[in-house]
């Protein structure tokens, strides 16, 4: 006796829509980033948009919608993960060495 197959949580789907969304979101940041003000406006319009969207392709019935939902919610995760990391530090670290 075996199981029934179960549909995969992730899969090429979601890779190809974390991917369009990373592409995108984050175009639409670094273009805008000498503009941090517009930028900041950009990002939370986008916001707005994108992770209900997400959220709710996320918590359909369909095995393909469940998977782009969830890749539109990881490749969103980018944008803020990538300001953290890249522009933060560097920040922080000349603010520092100004000070010495």
């Amino acid at each position: 006796m075996t199981a029934p197959a179960t549909e995969a949580r992730y899969g090429p789907h979601g890779f190809f829509a974390a991917l369009a969304t990373i592409a995108v979101v984050e175009t639409a940041t670094w273009v805008w980033f000498p503009y941090w003000i517009l930028s900041l406006y950009c990002l939370g319009i986008a916001t707005v948009i994108v992770v209900p969207t997400g959220f709710f392709m996320s918590q359909s019935g369909g095995a393909k919608t469940a998977q782009i939902g969830r890749g539109i919610l990881i490749g969103y995760l980018a944008t803020p993960l990538t300001i953290a990391l890249a522009v933060i530090p560097p920040v922080i670290v000349t603010q520092l060495l100004r000070l010495a």
